[in-house]
């Protein structure tokens, strides 16, 4: 029996289709002639169909690649949109608010966005120069947070009566604000698996929280924060967690 390539039996198709032969009729006669090797009857059809469609040419042109709709430019866009706007969020709850899968985000995080988590914050993997001044400047000063708070009149105002200097907080500084490596995690631990109702049900539970804490915890704390300030300097102003 004689052996017919694909591209052969394509041409056979398209041959007995303009003879007025059905698909079946024409993978029957393909089985009389090709044996093993013949085309099977769905992609028969398929031939078939597409030559009664207009199509002439026999050749199998490749698939076109679909487009990778999950890490598009606008995807990407959106991901970064997300972050930006609350820099905490896993990579678990960024999927479901831009509709595609966790593995999907985790590529754009670290290979688009090329970012990366510094005490439970997304930051650039790579800090810029200025970036890495900046953080070496405020590591030889005394930071008293960068909360949005501190830029209110009332908290501005009553700084300046106590004559506490307020100094510039630049970007990219996780590991040395106290509440971003120290704070949120004390009170993410504690409250690990709590279900609340309320929004005033979590800010209570939160405020029991934070005044159970030793205040030796938050002295502590802020003598470790020195610790972290001559780290930045010795890592030239780069991360060091």
């Amino acid at each position: 029996m004689a052996t017919f390539s694909l591209q052969e039996q394509r041409v056979i198709i398209r041959f007995l289709h303009l003879r007025g032969a059905t698909p079946i009729e024409i993978h029957r006669q393909l089985s009389e002639t090709c044996g093993d090797g013949v085309m099977n009857v769905k992609n028969v059809r398929s031939w078939a169909r597409q030559f009664k469609e207009g199509r002439t040419s026999c050749d199998n042109e490749p698939k076109q690649s679909r487009p990778r709709t999950s890490r598009s430019d606008n995807m990407v866009e959106r991901v970064e949109k997300v972050v930006l706007e609350d820099r905490r969020l896993s990579v678990e709850n960024i999927a479901p608010k831009v509709g595609i899968s966790v593995g999907s985000v985790h590529k754009i995080l670290h290979e688009d966005l090329r970012m990366r988590k510094v005490s439970s914050r997304w930051v650039p993997r790579i800090l810029a120069d200025d970036h890495k001044a900046a953080r070496m400047a405020s590591s030889r000063s005394l930071l008293h947070g960068s909360a949005p708070p501190h830029k209110s009149k009332i908290v501005c105002d009553s700084l300046a009566r106590k004559g506490i200097t307020v100094l510039d907080h630049p970007p990219c500084l996780p590991d040395l604000a106290p509440a971003d490596f120290w704070v949120f995690p004390e009170v993410k631990l504690a409250m690990e698996g709590d279900r609340h109702d309320t929004i005033q049900d979590i800010q209570r539970e939160c405020t029991a929280v934070l005044n159970a804490i030793p205040q030796k915890e938050y002295s502590d704390c802020f003598r470790k924060l020195f610790n972290r300030f001559q780290l930045c300097i010795d890592s030239e102003g780069d991360y060091f967690e």
